[in-house]
């Protein structure tokens, strides 16, 4: 019989995991004050007024037209890309581990939900790093020609910050749960009575 505490990490982990990625890939960490620009960790979508009698429409696109690392506006935010994708990647294998237990003996899952709580750990550091690095690139010319002079970092000027980032902040924020809860998979629903 499974563990509830096993099922609980298991929802767990690949609920943030998906939440986690999901808003690195978003593009609205930060939203200019008419909402009509957004940027966010690896893309953007800028909003095109047209003169003539045809609507407004939307362009979102990665940082210079593709993604490439040196596109970004900030070496601030390359490093919190590098970081808080990387963190994604280890809550992946973390929620892909914790999925996988239910079909492996039952001997050997103590090791593997301590060995996936260790990279979730990990992944985790690693995440809120790139979450406390990513402020300091709004201080870039980009960012200043789009929020405002007053613009500096941890200070977005006239933007403010966007669902993805906060989604960013909550899916790290639950994270954190996950090692937690991967040393006591063990327990029987008679323990925890």
């Amino acid at each position: 019989m499974i563990s509830p505490v096993l099922l609980l990490w298991a929802l767990l982990s690949v609920l943030v995991s998906a939440l986690s990625t999901y808003s690195f890939v978003q593009p609205a960490w930060f939203v200019t004050s008419g909402q009509s620009n957004s940027f966010g960790m690896i893309s953007l979508c800028m909003t095109r007024i047209e003169v003539s009698h045809t609507p407004d429409y939307e362009i979102c696109e990665f940082y210079g037209g593709y993604f490439n690392l040196g596109n970004l506006p900030s070496g601030a935010w390359q490093a919190a890309c590098v970081l808080y994708g990387a963190g994604c990647i280890l809550l992946c294998c973390g929620a892909f581990l914790a999925v996988t237990t239910s079909c492996i003996p039952s001997d050997v899952v103590k090791t593997v939900t301590v060995m996936a709580g260790y990279v979730q750990f990990i992944g985790v550091l690693v995440m809120m790093s790139g979450l406390l690095i990513y402020p300091l690139g709004l201080g870039s010319k980009f960012m200043k020609f789009h929020c405002g002079a007053g613009t500096r970092m941890y200070h977005s000027g006239d933007c403010h910050i966007g669902w993805s980032f906060m989604l960013a902040i909550v899916g790290t924020s639950l994270a954190i749960f996950c090692p937690v809860l991967s040393h006591f998979t063990d327990m029987k629903a008679r323990d925890l009575i």
